[in-house]
């Protein structure tokens, strides 16, 4: 039975090497599905919460409650307002839903709502196991790695997609998941074919590209090692960027670069702007015509039925809002059937009220802050570098919400979540005091010799050291 959030195996091999999967190890495996199999495919059984990243999710936050349940010492993590927002987060939701289920429901939204609940779960889980679960920075190092890694390739499947003119991810079988009806393809605009990845629309492809593009910006400027690989992604997701058509990769991905650029000098403004130019120019020469719809997307915006769609919700949403002002009429339960809103902020409040509202503000001001914070607690200039990613990364997911739907595709709302969490996670590492002697000569075990309920990361308090 696991006992802890930190659960060591032995290699009996004759090498002896000691393995041990941990929170950084669970994260992972958790990016590689988000990123690696399409969002459509799920487990016909569970319907639309059975997308394999959200089962990986909703196990992390069992597996977060189970370690607090059963843990025998009291742990010491500090103040973390990250966790209150969450958790608050989550118990709106789940006041929403307990509000919708104890009155008429029609039978259409009782599936979705069930789905709705269990996807904030596992985000709740996933934010939880990152900003509490990751043992050390250096674990912290390795699941932004892999993060930006992933976007990386799903980059260049964008690329191949655009080159081959076909979807590619439809090639992939995977036993026991089905599409559930969707057809995969490729979307187009103005003739050009839209980029999507593994993501289940163009849109929430850009989105990803975006709140990530800020991290492999950092490691392509300031890893310690292998920049060169790191500037090789950092091409393959900027060229794709431009190519999802899409408004809201544009504008997220002006609003992540804007808020890295204010820690940068003059001469890494203009080099940024030169680079900017450059893709631009690659762009243009490659692909005929690619920017001519760029520029329309932005120019004919007051012609484009789309952002006449969006801007034509608020009368829809207030009247939605004002019957159900305060838990709202459930999550997941404003069906597409009813009205396409493409607004998070105004789906989040029909379904879950101001207070839910309220409460997804304070996840997404809290996580800046503590980005923020750890910005200027860390020691280190990578780790400087990395804090303002991470602040970037979450300031352009929370731009996406205003034009897009982020909370209703798994991997829009699985990357910016991971985002808090990381953003939560360096600020508790950063802020975590050196081990040395303690008060009364005593020095508190390494993370090796930690009693096996405790937290990683976190410091046992001394009345539990007292008591081994």
């Amino acid at each position: 039975m696991v006992s802890s959030l930190l659960v060591r195996s032995v290699d009996e091999s004759a090498s002896g090497v000691r393995r041990s999967i941990d929170a950084a190890t669970i994260l992972t495996v958790y990016v590689v599905v988000l990123l690696s199999i399409r969002s459509v495919l799920v487990v016909p059984a569970l319907g639309t919460a059975g997308a394999p990243a959200t089962i990986v999710a909703i196990g992390a936050f069992l597996w977060w409650v189970w370690y607090h349940v059963q843990r025998a010492y009291r742990i010491d993590l500090g103040f973390q307002p990250l966790r209150i927002a969450v958790l608050g987060l989550l118990l709106a939701v789940m006041a929403s839903y307990v509000l919708a289920m104890s009155g008429p429901m029609p039978g259409n939204e009782l599936t979705p709502a069930d789905s709705g609940l269990l996807r904030m779960i596992g985000l709740a889980g996933v934010a939880m196991i990152a900003a509490e679960g990751i043992s050390s920075l250096d674990r912290l190092h390795a699941v932004a790695r892999r993060l930006v890694t992933g976007i990386g390739l799903v980059a260049m499947l964008g690329l191949a997609q655009f080159v081959t003119r076909q979807p590619l991810v439809d090639r992939i079988s995977i036993p026991g998941l089905s599409a559930r009806g969707i057809e995969i393809g490729l979307y187009e605009r103005s003739g050009m074919p839209r980029l999507s990845g593994t993501s289940t629309h163009p849109i929430e492809y850009g989105v990803i590209l975006s709140m990530v593009l800020p991290l492999v910006i950092v490691y392509a400027l300031h890893a310690p090692t292998r920049r060169w690989f790191y500037r090789v992604l950092l091409l393959c997701v900027a060229i794709a960027i431009f190519m999802v058509l899409s408004r809201s990769a544009i504008l997220c991905t002006g609003i992540a670069i804007l808020v890295l650029a204010l820690r940068w000098s003059w001469r890494m403004r203009l080099v940024g702007l030169s680079c900017v130019a450059a893709v631009s120019v690659l762009v243009y020469l490659t692909v005929p015509g690619m920017l001519g719809v760029l520029t329309g997307l932005f120019v004919g915006a007051g012609d484009d039925a789309s952002v006449a769609s969006r801007t034509g919700s608020y009368g829809v949403a207030f009247q939605f809002i004002a019957r159900d002002p305060w838990l709202g009429r459930g999550p997941g339960t404003f069906l597409p059937q009813y009205w396409i809103l493409d607004n998070q902020y105004l789906g989040h409040t029909i379904e879950t009220g101001l207070i839910g509202m309220a409460a997804l503000l304070a996840v997404i001001v809290v996580a800046a802050f503590t980005a923020r914070s750890a910005r200027n607690a860390a020691t280190t200039d990578f780790d400087r570098e990395l804090a303002q990613g991470l602040l970037a990364g979450v300031l352009a997911g929370a731009t996406a919400m205003a034009f897009y739907d982020l909370f209703a595709f798994p991997q829009s709302s699985g990357c910016f979540i991971l985002m808090v969490g990381l953003a939560g996670a360096l600020h508790r590492l950063v802020r975590r005091p050196p081990a040395g002697p303690q008060p009364g000569g005593t020095t508190p075990p390494s993370d090796q010799t930690l009693p096996r309920q405790t937290l990683p990361g976190a410091e046992v308090s001394k009345d539990a050291i007292g008591n081994q």
